[in-house]
């Protein structure tokens, strides 16, 4: 999946958590933004992706210890984000946003021909039968898909009143 795919998704992923906590302007967007970039930060591993850039040298270094969709695509990673957001006394609502965001980004990545290492260090690669190229026609589709909805869960009455003006 794209970078732009993973944003998408857990841009939604913020959303949803927002508006099922009913949590007030600053926290929403606070949630919504810390989804947005837990979504792409399993591709910390990867220099030539989005989060890796910005963070070059941790990239680096991930990427000549373990490799490419390996530790920061696995259920231990994520257990120990989770570890470390509890010990820390995050909201659950941010916790949850964290964890469903990572989580997105390893069942796309799970859409595609490669797949991942979830249960790494074990080397066995897990993906879906259904799979599609990443940035192919289905990845924007998506992506695509993923944004609609985030502006449908946002602005849900508005949405709704547009569409029974137009239908």
């Amino acid at each position: 999946m794209t970078g732009k795919t993973h944003s998408a998704a857990g841009l939604l992923i913020g959303a949803v958590v927002a508006r099922h906590f009913e949590l007030d302007l600053i926290e929403a967007v606070t949630c919504i933004v810390i989804s947005g970039v837990a979504s792409i930060f399993p591709d910390i591993c990867h220099t030539q992706s989005k989060i890796g850039k910005h963070f070059r040298i941790l990239s680096l270094f991930i990427k000549h210890m373990f490799g490419h969709r390996t530790l920061t695509h696995s259920l231990i990673f994520m257990g120990l984000i989770f570890f470390l957001l509890h010990m820390l006394q995050i909201p659950i609502y941010y916790m949850i946003g964290v964890i469903c965001g990572m989580l997105s980004h390893v069942i796309l990545d799970m859409l595609t021909p490669r797949g991942v290492k979830l249960f790494f260090p074990l080397p066995i690669r897990v993906r879906f039968p259904i799979q599609f190229k990443t940035g192919g026609i289905l990845d924007l589709s998506l992506a695509s898909t993923f944004s609609i909805m985030t502006m449908f869960v946002l602005f849900e009455s508005t949405m709704k009143q547009l569409i029974r003006y137009f239908l």
